[in-house]
């Protein structure tokens, strides 16, 4: 084992400081991996009282090895002595720091985070408990949504997230009635974020809850479900949502980017163009067109428009 000496660069109020190649060397060594073999043997055992008695004979830097160790792999969960165990691990600070360089920078970090790896074993196991409520609450169709999430929970995100996951998997005709809870309950309109909405209507490809995702504000949620209409150009339902889309100011570009790179355009498409084209906002119509390779259709299209859709073109051709 490396000598005690190889241990510490320095020192600082939070913790000692090691080094990485001193880190190496230790968990190389037989006592070292002897100890955690011990420590995934009574976990495995769902002995936690000879664990923790385990724990408290090693070393301290010997027992934060092994505990990050035993928690950076997903670990059984339906032990309530574990849970609590790992709740008391994750209030707890390492001792044990790492200095490296990051993006030019001497940071420290813990060597053994294992008490973020404790706090990400609860969030799993939390995780798994809302799936499980969800599905219930789905397969009998009582899952309220306004009751589900609230924004004011502090608890928000994470049952939010698991909704939408348990959406992005579900058959869509087991959601038309989460889809007419988000059309007509007023609750919903007051949620923070596009996320439960957009997943509802790309899997139920609802008009109606389009035409709510299309005019709420614009996030990352509502973005990701226009481009995800990109994937679908065969189809003119996709097509007519993308349109749709270009109303709103803040998902125009994005939209109309998307629709300009259809080959051939569609001629719902080519319409809805050419009348963009001759609005005070044609020039970035124009540009976006010529972006896109249409440079010689819009040529085409300068007898057929007004004064200022042709100096739209002309300046977007100009630019080349």
């Amino acid at each position: 084992m490396p000598s005690r000496a190889a241990v510490t660069e320095a020192s600082t109020p939070s913790g000692q400081i090691v080094t990485q190649a001193f880190i190496d060397g230790l968990l190389e060594t037989p006592s070292t991996q002897q100890a955690m073999a011990i420590a995934f043997q009574r976990q495995m055992a769902d002995d936690i009282d000879g664990l923790r008695a385990h724990l408290q004979s090693l070393s301290p830097l010997i027992q934060e090895a092994t505990l990050y160790r035993l928690l950076s792999t997903p670990t059984r969960l339906d032990n309530p002595d574990w849970r609590t165990f790992l709740r008391d691990l994750s209030h707890q600070q390492p001792h044990f720091l790492l200095r490296h360089q990051q993006d030019g920078y001497w940071v420290t970090t813990p060597a053994f985070h294992y008490a973020a790896a404790a706090r990400q074993q609860l969030n799993r196991y939390q995780h798994e408990q809302l799936t499980q409520e969800l599905g219930m609450l789905l397969s009998y169709r009582q899952l309220m949504i306004a009751d589900w999430v609230k924004p004011d929970d502090p608890d928000y995100a994470r049952r939010r997230d698991a909704l939408v996951a348990m959406i992005g998997d579900y058959e869509a005709n087991g959601l038309a009635y989460l889809a007419e809870q988000y059309l007509h309950d007023p609750r919903l309109l007051w949620l923070p974020d596009n996320a439960i909405l957009a997943v509802l209507a790309e899997k139920t490809q609802h008009p109606g809850l389009y035409a709510r995702l299309w005019r709420r504000g614009t996030d990352v949620y509502s973005l990701e479900a226009l481009h995800a209409l990109k994937g679908q150009v065969s189809d003119s339902f996709s097509v007519s949502q993308m349109m749709a889309a270009a109303r709103n100011p803040s998902l125009r570009d994005t939209a109309i980017r998307q629709l300009a790179s259809l080959s051939p355009l569609p001629a719902p498409v080519a319409d809805f163009l050419v009348a963009q084209l001759s609005l005070r906002q044609g020039d970035q119509v124009a540009q976006l067109l010529v972006e896109a390779g249409k440079g010689e259709w819009l040529t085409g299209l300068q007898a057929e428009l007004g004064p200022l859709g042709r100096q739209h073109i002309a300046s977007a051709l100009s630019s080349r």
